[in-house]
């Protein structure tokens, strides 16, 4: 009986996680894409820290919950390229790192 209700636990914890993680802290930030992997679905933004000023470049992966856009139009990854100027809404998933709620390409000659 007690593995029955260890089992349980176990897949109820598992089902859990994912989906709080995915509801944790969604953060904005707005750049420039210093690199685009399209194998691994990261796109790599280099942004300004806004308490320290530093830059720094994050990795933001894309997944298939996230949304890309340019203007009001819908784009895919192969549509992101290098210095494009960004804003991205993301959030922190503790098993997978850091990942793309929402990706505003606002380079215009793109289109």
């Amino acid at each position: 009986m007690h593995r029955v209700v260890l089992a349980f636990l176990i897949l109820a914890f598992a089902a859990v996680v994912p989906a709080s993680a995915e509801d944790g802290d969604e953060k904005n930030i707005s750049g420039t894409v210093s690199s685009v992997d399209w194998v691994k679905s990261v796109v790599i933004v280099r942004c300004s820290i806004p308490y320290t000023g530093n830059t720094d470049e994050l990795s933001l992966r894309v997944t298939s919950d996230s949304e890309l856009s340019r203007g009001s139009e819908s784009i895919s990854l192969g549509d992101i390229e290098q210095s494009d100027p960004v804003t991205v809404t993301y959030y922190r998933d503790d098993l997978s790192g850091l990942k793309i709620r929402h990706l505003s390409d606002l380079n215009d000659a793109n289109e």
